[in-house]
């Protein structure tokens, strides 16, 4: 499997760590050996440009995958020649993930949760396997579709150990 990890931001991005995060989190969707993905971290501007061009929503968003197979999404794109297949692509926005993680950390500090910290870490990291998840077929456009996105993505984070 290889992750290819961008930083376009100015904020320090430990690349190894989400390569290792996103193998670990392929391998237990049974993805193939050979798949490939992208994970760019961006800005506001640049996730605000993005969200309006493909989803006609003109302000900044968290997450956006972007699945570049042919067709519909698939849950193990075929391989290409050569014997790769080619995911897609995860956008993160820096700053919308350090607002929601300083949101989470305050929530969690006025004691409305058990936490006492959610660390930028694990707000990237969450985004990441949201991310992955769009990519291989779950979606989260109905309450239902969402609750099951919302529960593989639990399942994952526990199984690495958030």
């Amino acid at each position: 499997m290889k992750i290819e990890v961008a930083n376009l931001t100015k904020s320090r991005i430990d690349k190894k760590y989400f390569q290792k995060i996103g193998e670990i989190v392929l391998a237990k969707l049974k993805q193939h050996k050979n798949v490939e993905l992208s994970l760019v971290f961006v800005g506001d501007a640049g996730m605000k440009k993005l969200n309006k061009e493909h989803r006609g929503i003109n302000k900044t968003t968290d997450v956006l995958s972007f699945f570049y197979g042919e067709g519909k999404i698939h849950p193990n794109p075929p391989l290409q020649k050569g014997g790769v297949g080619l995911l897609g692509e995860i956008i993160i926005s820096m700053p919308q993930a350090k607002r929601q993680a300083r949101l989470h950390r305050y929530t969690k500090h006025c004691g409305q949760a058990k936490e006492k910290s959610y660390p930028l870490k694990r707000e990237l990291s969450e985004l990441f396997v949201h991310g992955i998840l769009h990519l291989v077929g779950y979606e989260d456009e109905t309450e239902e579709s969402y609750q099951r996105i919302i529960k593989k993505q639990k399942e994952i984070l526990e199984h690495l150990r958030f």
